[in-house]
Order: structure tokens, then sequence, then C-alpha cells
């Protein structure tokens, strides 16, 4: 079925706060994926692993945005960048879940020692994912010993919920004994399926489903760390990293693109739906800090990455940023909002 035929091409005019946002911020952002997208063959598709059929044509539909995104453009300019190259187009379905996510900041060391005794995992050598994990050891069975830690470990943490939490995230950053912060990048996942504590929690009666966020969650398992270690191993699931040395504090960590997520402006997707590097409108909704109230949101946005729990064409996560502002939001961030797509002139529907 082609999927243009439950598509339709808007005026930017329609779009509630477009006038008022940073396009200069996403041009920016922007321009770190046209950097990929401009490396690629003219005919292959923007992102591989986007179904047949897709909207957002192949690579050379989106190159001449991308050599002029990649060029100078003042300030003042991007908003109209934007409403040369793009035509904004509704998809099917017109609302959908939006959360959040960040880069956590911990404490770590290098070699195992006192409090260190989490380990963050490289993959094991020769390691290839397997569609369910089969034959792969599970949380349960790694932590209990089926891996290697001495051989594997990266970093060890002094916290297994800093560790459970930035399996979660899929990236952080720790603050070494010697001053020094290292990051740890998404390598690969070991397969399983993922299962989310939090819904653990409530079979379980011990949170409530109305008070479920990720600071409940991070205060019940240090609350009650025997019982919140089998919690923890409920999820199959399992993250290897890869350790980052002197990378620039300002940009974000790697998405699943490659490239550093800008904050606010980079997007988790359903990439069998939508492809890496593609640009959307979404308007939702996030907390303040405090958790006491919401604001709205209304940005530019480039999908530069993806997650397991990300499923569907309207759902997506939003990088906050790094520390623990960025993440009091994103820990409560759980809204309706809806994504319209910005596909080239060339290929939008009429």
């Amino acid at each position: 079925m082609d999927a243009r035929a439950n598509v339709a091409a808007m005026s930017f005019a329609d779009l509630a706060g477009w006038a008022e946002d940073d396009h200069a911020a996403a041009l920016a952002a922007f321009a770190r994926s046209c950097a990929r997208i401009a490396e690629l063959d003219a005919g292959a598709p923007l992102d591989g692993k986007t179904g047949a059929g897709s909207i957002y044509g192949r690579a050379g539909d989106w190159q001449p945005a991308c050599a002029a995104a990649l060029q100078p453009v003042a300030p003042g300019s991007a908003r109209g960048f934007f409403e040369h190259w793009f035509v904004p187009v509704r998809l099917p379905a017109e609302t959908g879940l939006f959360t959040g996510y960040y880069e956590p900041e911990m404490r770590g060391a290098l070699t195992r020692h006192g409090p260190y005794q989490t380990p963050v995992l490289a993959p094991p050598p020769g390691f290839e994912m397997r569609p369910g994990g089969a034959g792969f050891p599970t949380r349960r069975e790694i932590e209990d010993g089926a891996l290697d830690h001495d051989a594997l470990a990266l970093v060890w943490l002094e916290s297994p919920v800093d560790a459970f939490f930035l399996h979660v995230q899929g990236s952080g950053r720790v603050r070494l004994e010697n001053g020094e912060t290292v990051r740890l990048a998404f390598a690969a996942k070991s397969g399983h399926e993922y299962t989310s504590i939090g819904k653990v929690l409530i079979d379980r009666g011990a949170i409530r489903r109305e008070d479920v966020s990720m600071q409940t969650i991070r205060a019940w398992l240090e609350a009650n760390p025997a019982e919140g270690r089998d919690v923890m191993r409920q999820n199959d699931s399992y993250i290897f990293f890869r350790l980052l040395r002197n990378t620039d504090p300002a940009l974000g960590p790697p998405g699943a693109e490659g490239v550093n997520l800008t904050p606010r402006r980079s997007l988790a997707v359903d990439r069998t739906l939508h492809p890496l590097g593609s640009l959307f409108w979404l308007t939702t909704r996030h907390p303040t800090p405090d958790g006491r109230g919401e604001v709205p949101f209304a940005h530019l946005m480039v999908a530069q990455d993806t997650g397991s729990a990300i499923l569907g064409r309207q759902r997506g996560d939003i990088f906050f940023g790094s520390g623990d502002e960025p993440g009091e939001i994103a820990g409560r961030m759980k809204a309706e909002g809806t994504l319209v797509a910005l596909l080239p002139k060339t290929i939008a529907p009429r």
C-alpha cells in the first residue's frame, strides 16, 4: 500500500508556534545529520531500517537541502531555509505518546575498588545480537557471572541503581576520582525483550500507576535494595557500552545516527516508520523540573536516535540534555502530542 495515500500537505502557517521557534538551533542539529546524509549514495534510503514504501524518499531527495544546510546560514535566515526546502506533511493518526530521556551523570572508577563494585560492560568479543536474545544470557545471568566482568568492564560504578538507569537511558557521563569526566555511549544490546520495571512495581503494588515516574522508581529501588535488585533483574534486556574520552561537554552523547544529540532538538523515533535524519514539527507539553506544572513544547526536531520502547508513527522520545534538571523533566515526561513531518518539496504530496 502506498504510504502517501494517508498523508496530506500543510502550510507552515498551520503549525502553531512555528514563527516563535529557534530555527537556527534546529538547523544546527539538522546539519549534523546532513553530514551523514551527504555521504550516502543518492539512490540509497535515508535509513536502511525504514520500511519499503516510505514517504521519505531517497538520500538524493534530501542532499540538495543538506548541501545548503552545511553552508553558513545567517541565524535570521534559518526559518527561511526550512520554508524554502521543505513542506509540512500531516501524518496518519492525529496524536500519540511522547516521553523524554537524558544523559545521567554518576560517579565511578576505572578499576574495581571500595564502593565501585558495579561494572559497565563492553560487548564480548565477536558478539552478534540475535532476535529475542537467543542463546545469550539474561541480565540476571550476566550479573551472576555469565560474562567475565573483569575482562569486559569499562568502568565500575558506585550504585547499581545508577547502572540500571544508565541502561535505560543508553548513555551517561561518569565523574572519575581524578576529576576527569568520561562518556559511556551505547554499543549493543543483548536482544532480550525489554521489560518496564515501572509495570513490575505497579503489579507488585509497590507504586500506584498514577505515581510512576523515574523519580519514584529510583526512590523505591534505593529504599529497598534487596528487593530492588530482583525487580531490576525482571528486565532481561542488557545494554553494552563503549567508553569515550576527551569529548566536548557542550555536545550531547552520540545517538543511533552516530551524531551528537542536541537537547530539545533530537528525537528518538521508530526507525521502521521514520528514518534517521528526517525532520518533524512536534507539539506537546512537558513537566516543569519540580513536577508541579507543565509548559508547552512546540519545536522543530530531528530524528537522530531510537529505542526499543519507541514504537508507532506518533511516538517519540525527546532528548532533554545532560545532568539533574534535564533528568527531572525527562523522568516525568509522558504526554500526548503530534508529529508533523517536513519533507523535501520535490517529494512532498501536493
